[in-house]
């Protein structure tokens, strides 16, 4: 079961980067982001009305969804938003295939037992980092001359920030949410959609114009509905199934698959090919995980 789980969750993470693109395609990045949250706040109530669930969380809780809600939903979200804009979905799944190793650092700094550092790992982490620096190469030999180039890396740099958020939130998760008792997790979720929706309306309408209605065609509804539905509120679902069973770690490397599942994605519905950087910069990420997620001896 649980590798039906990883599966499923591979696909829903590696879908999220086509329909982010779709959406930014046509709404603003702030904005597309609150409304691919909103979806997911939306499906939490529905899922959780019809369950029954309690959603009572005290006061002086709160700070726990806020803090998974941000580094989980909130950053991550409008990063990935923000830099799809200057990028390619291939380039953001493969970002997002760093996650497992920036799991790996928080989880050696936070955590204890299988997730502690060593040489091996180590190595890993210095050869994931070659990997971006290989497929960033070539942007920063443009961003000399053209004026594209300097967006596409500045794009870059906010899918690292997003891998880096993803990462760190991993490993929190299970530390103050999955691990602690004084609020169910069904609350706990349903407030951070909560919050990060609310914040994310204030920011779209602080920095954003608010968008026309008549931008909403089916491609683009569809896009939000299936990110903020399958890519984020099922996804998030079956990330906290596989942390019971796995942990942080084990379970970040179900981003082995993303961007293999980016990259196809591109090619069958944009009809773009893979750079040769890109792909060398993704054999080393994989190289990178594989020594990092290989099982420390006792």
């Amino acid at each position: 079961m649980s590798y039906v789980l990883a599966i499923s969750l591979a696909l829903c993470w590696g879908t999220a980067f086509l329909f982010s693109k779709n959406i930014v395609d046509v709404l603003p990045p702030y904005w597309g982001t609150f409304f691919r949250v909103l979806a997911g706040l939306v499906f939490f109530a529905i899922f959780f009305g019809v369950r029954r669930d309690s959603l009572k969380c005290p006061l002086r809780e709160l700070w726990r969804p806020a803090v998974i809600g941000f580094l989980l939903i909130l950053f991550p979200f409008a990063a990935l938003s923000w830099g799809i804009q200057h990028t390619v979905p291939t380039v953001a799944g493969i970002f997002n295939g760093t996650v497992p190793m920036w799991s790996f650092i928080a989880g050696a700094i936070l955590l204890h037992g299988e997730d502690r550092f060593t040489w091996r790992r180590a190595a890993g982490v210095l050869i994931g980092l070659a990997g971006l620096l290989v497929i960033m190469r070539p942007q920063w030999q443009t961003a000399l001359h053209v004026p594209a180039g300097k967006m596409a890396l500045c794009g870059y740099g906010a899918l690292l920030a997003m891998a880096l958020s993803y990462g760190l939130g991993n490993v929190l998760t299970k530390k103050i949410m999955v691990d602690n008792h004084s609020v169910s997790w069904q609350a706990n979720t349903f407030y951070q959609y909560l919050l990060a929706a609310i914040a994310l309306l204030g920011l779209s309408f602080a920095l954003e114009p608010t968008p026309s209605w008549h931008v909403f065609n089916t491609k683009v509804v569809v896009s939000i509905i299936c990110a903020g539905v399958l890519s984020s509120a099922v996804a998030f679902l079956i990330m906290i199934a596989l942390l019971r069973r796995w942990g942080a770690t084990r379970m970040s490397s179900v981003t082995y698959f993303s961007p293999v599942i980016a990259m196809a994605t591109d090619m069958i519905f944009r009809s773009r090919m893979p750079h040769g950087a890109e792909i060398v910069g993704l054999a080393l990420i994989f190289i990178s995980l594989w020594l990092i997620q290989k099982k420390v001896q006792s």
